[in-house]
């Protein structure tokens, strides 16, 4: 039996290819996911940051108002 290293090469050619498009895709969805990630925790970040600025600035207020 003998082996064609012409057609073996192609077909290596096609498999590196579709395995450098594959992991293109990849790379890119899962770039996206982290973005989406990193996102979501920077707003929870800055809305837990703008509610304990809210609570400081709501006692600062009621220590200053005279009771009675």
């Amino acid at each position: 039996m003998e082996i064609d290293l012409a057609f073996f090469a192609q077909r290596v050619a096609m498999l590196a290819v579709l395995a450098g498009f594959v992991g293109g895709v990849l790379s890119i969805l899962v770039h996206g996911a982290v973005v989406a990630i990193a996102d979501r925790l920077r707003s929870r970040a800055s809305t837990a940051q703008r509610v304990a600025q809210a609570r400081i600035r709501q006692q600062s207020i009621v220590r200053a108002m005279p009771r009675g």
